[in-house]
């Protein structure tokens, strides 16, 4: 199974689903598509936990990202104290832990967390969630953006699907946030989401070199060149 971040070399899955029903979901698509014929997915992208995949075993090497086949903020307790434990038990192993709510992290780490080897992440599609709110039930853009950079630790945002959006603003937001990844991806399911022209997703990734330590480009965002 191809990993959903270039940054991450490992996923861990003990638990699955999301209700935030976002329209470009590639993990519902999955789930609901190729793997809906393994039982633990009989129900498809409801929130499901498995206690099978608690006790995992990671390198030092690794950068693990929890949860990538739902999101985090629908687990039960129980759940993240799976995770939590886990996290301490590989202290020379890096973990990535992302939501579109990203406030309930705090519920278990605290905002002024500085726990070394874990990312709390979140997505930010586009400034202009107005326009788009059809998209996704998931927590505004700008709430997830507030919420992000309230920690302390470090941090990881996803801008994918990449949708039309203002420079000055994004960067602004990312700018408060300062993240240490930031992972730029484009509509690669078409979804039909209304795209950005090349030239802003240029000017994006060159102001955010400017104090984000890692950008990464996804694998064919480059499409948005030839994009009309």
């Amino acid at each position: 199974m191809s990993r959903m971040f270039k940054t991450v070399t490992q996923t861990w899955n003990p638990f699955t689903g999301c209700h935030f029903d976002c329209t470009y979901c590639w993990a519902r698509r999955l789930i609901e598509g190729r793997l809906r014929h393994l039982a633990r997915y009989k129900g498809g992208f409801s929130p499901t936990l498995h206690p099978d995949r608690s006790n995992p075993y990671f390198r030092a090497s690794d950068f693990v990202f929890v949860c990538d086949l739902g999101d985090i903020a629908f687990a039960p307790a129980a759940v993240m104290d799976v995770v939590v434990e886990v996290i301490k038990k590989h202290p020379d192993t890096k973990f990535l832990l992302q939501s579109k709510d990203p406030g309930v992290f705090a519920n278990y780490f605290g905002y002024r967390f500085n726990q070394a080897n874990l990312y709390l992440g979140t997505t930010l599609e586009t400034n202009r969630w107005e326009g788009y709110r059809h998209f996704s039930s998931a927590p505004s853009p700008r709430n997830r953006c507030a919420e992000l950079k309230e920690y302390s630790g470090h941090k990881f945002v996803s801008i994918e699907p990449i949708m039309d959006f203002d420079v000055a603003v994004l960067v602004d937001w990312l700018g408060e946030v300062r993240p240490d990844i930031v992972e730029v991806g484009a509509d690669n399911y078409h979804h039909n989401l209304p795209e950005p022209p090349w030239e802003k997703v240029e000017t994006l990734l060159e102001s955010l070199q400017n104090f984000v330590p890692r950008v990464v480009e996804k694998d064919r965002l480059e499409r948005l060149k030839g994009a009309r």
